[in-house]
């Protein structure tokens, strides 16, 4: 029995240890270079359901700053004018406004953000946003995978 549990504790070990190399290797072979010099990120024009959009001509731009090495969490800033317009997450989402502010309209409550203000949004969730003139905002998306959404859903 003693050598069983000693066999099945070092076979854990091991498969962690082979594991953890591999995400180490991983993370060393595709993280992105260390920043040697200021870069000013150019927002692209971005596709959008048009049954999202309920009022107004958005014109959605958005540029992905960073992506993580395994790819679950990436960030960026977007930006748009003046409309209404409905957005589902697919993954988690924290956003920082940079400028001008928003309306939101999300799980049941109303509350405006502004520059400066903060909020997260959970996967699986739709928000209704009624921009007066414009927004401007970072975003960071992590994608916790399926089990963990599907977990996030039971305890809601």
């Amino acid at each position: 029995m003693k050598k069983t549990l000693i066999s099945c504790a070092t076979g854990a070990l091991l498969t962690l240890l082979v594991v953890a190399t591999y995400q180490t290797a991983q993370h060393v072979n595709s993280i992105a270079p260390a920043s040697t010099e200021t870069v000013t990120p150019v927002l692209k024009p971005l596709a959008v359901d048009p049954t999202w959009v309920k009022q107004g001509t958005p014109n959605f731009r958005a540029t992905e700053f960073f992506k993580s090495s395994d790819g679950k969490t990436s960030s960026g800033i977007f930006e748009c004018d003046a409309s209404t317009f409905e957005w589902r997450y697919q993954l988690d989402e924290a956003v920082y406004i940079l400028d001008g502010s928003v309306e939101l309209d999300y799980q049941g409550k109303r509350f405006t953000l502004k520059a400066g203000d903060t909020a997260f949004f959970r996967a699986g969730t739709t928000a209704i946003w009624h921009v007066p003139s414009h927004i401007r905002k970072t975003w960071t998306l992590y994608d916790a995978g399926k089990v963990a959404r599907t977990f996030a859903k039971v305890s809601n």
